[in-house]
């Protein structure tokens, strides 16, 4: 998913939309890396500790992860990976956390500010025309205004938020189906 979020960067800086890239593409980088590069992290590092020399048993990133959901900041310390980790966990997700409603609410209120200063120099909208017929298909949804950029912008945050959610549950079965097998 960072792949595909990192692949319409250089689209929105080739046609200058900025609003794509401070109200989409930097708070879903931040709110996917905040939680899922997170847990790649966490992967990393268990992986590069030799954990016979250790003095506990390797903690399940499984539960860490959902543990960091529920219980923000309480981190048992027999399943610790790392010293600072509930601090850590509380901060990425007050990250993942305000980048939510950034998602949401950037870009439908810049578009706003920006028909409202279009509006204010003298620039005026269809709906003040003559009533069209209803089957005019060449000029629908000139009219629907911010409402449809809203509802679009908020559709495509749901996809992306669930399609996290299925990746995770999937990793999640697929990771327990493995457990299950080798033990």
């Amino acid at each position: 998913m960072t792949f595909a979020l990192c692949l319409q960067l250089p689209n929105h800086l080739k046609f200058k939309r900025r609003v794509d890239i401070f109200g989409n593409f930097l708070p879903q980088i931040i709110f996917l890396q905040s939680i899922f590069g997170y847990l790649v992290a966490c992967i990393l590092y268990k992986w590069s500790i030799d954990w016979s020399k250790a003095k506990t048993q390797p903690p399940s990133l499984l539960n860490m992860l959902i543990t960091m959901f529920l219980q923000p900041g309480k981190v048992n310390p027999a399943t610790q990976l790392y010293p600072a980790q509930p601090f850590v966990q509380v901060v990425l997700l007050l990250m993942a956390a305000v980048c939510v409603p950034w998602m949401l609410i950037t870009k439908p209120y810049v578009i706003w500010k920006e028909t409202k200063k279009i509006q204010g120099q003298g620039y005026m909208g269809l709906q003040d025309e003559a009533p069209r017929d209803s089957s005019d298909e060449v000029l629908e949804g000139e009219e629907e205004g911010n409402g449809r950029v809203i509802v679009e912008s908020s559709e495509a945050d749901h996809v992306r938020v669930l399609k996290l959610i299925i990746n995770t549950h999937t990793y999640i079965c697929f990771r327990s189906n493995t457990a299950l097998a080798t033990s």
